[in-house]
């Protein structure tokens, strides 16, 4: 029998008592790189988010959550937040119907899967547990012949930016691949695509790096 392995990647903002408990853990090779979108990647495209309690709630209020929700899972095949702490203690002025209503519509309708976790340690040994599962089941699935992730998602993210029509979605994803390389790109690169001008390349990236830190 073939020793276990179990490949992750993490972004490297990720740090503290989490890394050193997946480093701990039979198996598991971490590599550390760049994620515009996500924490953790695991096998079988499966992305984890990894949220404090008191983040998520912001999200909620502030409306960000939606946004990055929809572009995770036009991005991947299977989406997992990971929530430490209690999202019901009382804060922001935020009522518990506001958090059930926010979690109903992130599991029913963007079909994203919610764990709550207690601490860094527990959060661990859940991507742990999911990188294994999600492993045997993405063996499986190559067997069987694992079907692409939804194209017409990620088109219908790309026509959401200012002064891409259906046409122009369709040149951005034939030019960069995907969607997560089209959100990466600076001015000068989306300017390279046909249909494209450096008018319209400046308006999304002017969108895209909105609220970024300098």
């Amino acid at each position: 029998m073939s020793a276990l392995q179990l490949p992750i990647s993490v972004d490297n903002r990720e740090k503290g008592r989490i890394i050193k408990r997946l480093e701990g853990l039979e198996g598991v090779s971490l590599e550390f790189v760049d994620m515009d979108l996500g924490d953790y990647l695991l096998p079988g495209d499966l992305i984890i988010e990894r949220k404090s309690a008191t983040d998520l709630i912001l999200s909620v209020v502030d409306q960000s959550l939606w946004d990055k929700v929809a572009k995770l899972k036009s991005q991947h095949e299977r989406v997992v937040y990971i929530v430490e702490g209690d999202l019901y203690s009382a804060r922001f002025h935020q009522q518990a119907l506001d958090i059930h209503r926010a979690l109903a519509m992130m599991v029913v309708g963007h079909g994203v899967s919610i764990l709550p976790s207690p601490d860094a340690d527990n959060s661990g040994m859940l991507i742990y547990l999911l990188g294994l599962a999600s492993a045997q089941g993405a063996a499986g699935a190559e067997r069987a012949g694992k079907p692409p992730i939804r194209r017409d998602a990620q088109l219908y993210l790309l026509g959401s930016l200012p002064g891409v029509d259906a046409d122009r979605a369709e040149a951005l994803l034939s030019h960069f691949g995907n969607a997560r390389q089209v959100f990466a790109a600076d001015a000068a690169a989306l300017a390279q695509v046909q249909g494209i001008d450096t008018a319209v390349a400046e308006r999304i990236a002017e969108v895209l790096d909105h609220g970024r830190p300098a």
